[in-house]
């Protein structure tokens, strides 16, 4: 039942993302195309897609570069780790750092925000373009003494500033630690705050020790459902790994598939009814994932 509420928030509410003026027999998508090592698939022409809508094959007629800038929101677990446990934060702070530079780097209009959730949801850096106010919080940035971490009221609130914010290309990036979750919120308002926001969801997770996973009362590990399945829905993904070691190389793919989107239009027929699933399908066998926005 929880699944279905999670999955289903997301489809209703992306479903409703308003439509701009074009052509009424056309319809653009947002997109990241992948090979099958998780990069960014270059040079993707309309006969290397076509699109799903329920059930009936679409024509692709047009792909070109997404040239909007991003917003992104980065949330960042700075508990404290367990005990005998190395804080990861020289890992961090590098990972951060390419993270940062790449997108502004590439994308300079491009607004970075940054949010920590050890113990409660703090954003401690506005949305801004300046990089160099970025590097300085990421380099003094350390572990607080909060055990517990609130990812998913951290989720909820960076949803609703990039609400708030202008343009289509709106991304959350979490990165957590296996911290116990904490958060006190509903999963469905998570799924719902995230589907109105129109967000893609990007997680990565260190984990170490599973059991970690699960809430502090011993419940059924929400964090771990949320991060799966909305990753999944939104058009981002999900990445794991056991060692800090790996953040700096999975936060630089992450960056490299959001500088690598596509805005793909396709035609509908003449009198086609509002379509309650699209699908865009890779003729090369490339991985395609589709974020909420379409016009």
């Amino acid at each position: 039942m929880f699944l279905r509420l999670v999955c289903s928030s997301i489809l209703v509410l992306s479903a409703v993302m308003p439509l701009g003026m074009q052509n009424p027999r056309e319809r653009s998508i947002l997109v990241n195309v992948l090979d099958q090592a998780g990069a960014p698939v270059k040079d993707v022409k309309p006969a290397d897609l076509a699109v799903n809508e329920d059930g009936a094959t679409r024509e692709v007629v047009d792909v070109k570069p997404a040239a909007d800038p991003l917003t992104v929101a980065l949330l960042i677990d700075t508990t404290t780790p367990t005990m005998g446990t190395d804080a990861p934060t020289q890992e961090l702070r590098a990972g951060l750092l390419t993270f940062v530079k790449a997108i502004q780097g590439a994308s300079p209009e491009s607004q970075i925000g940054m949010w920590e959730f050890a113990g409660a949801a703090v954003q401690t850096v506005k949305f801004t373009s300046k990089t160099d106010d970025l590097t300085k919080k990421i380099q003094r940035m350390f572990p607080t003494r909060q055990s517990g971490g609130v990812l998913l009221e951290a989720l909820v609130d960076a949803s609703k500033e990039m609400g708030k914010k202008a343009g289509h290309r709106r991304v959350i990036v979490s990165i957590s630690f296996n911290s116990p979750e904490v958060s006190t919120i509903e999963p469905k308002l998570v799924a719902e705050a995230i589907g109105k926001a129109g967000v893609s969801l990007w997680a990565v997770s260190i984990q170490s020790n599973a059991s970690a996973s699960v809430s502090s009362q011993g419940s059924t590990p929400t964090r771990e459902v949320i991060l799966d399945n909305i990753t999944a829905r939104t058009g981002g993904r999900r990445l794991t790994g056991v060692a800090p070691t790996a953040l700096e190389a999975q936060l630089k793919s992450i960056a490299d598939a959001l500088l690598s989107q596509y805005e793909v239009t396709y035609v509908r027929p003449d009198g086609a009814p509002n379509s309650e699933r699209i699908e865009p399908i890779s003729r090369r066998g490339a991985k395609v994932l589709m974020t909420p926005w379409m016009r």
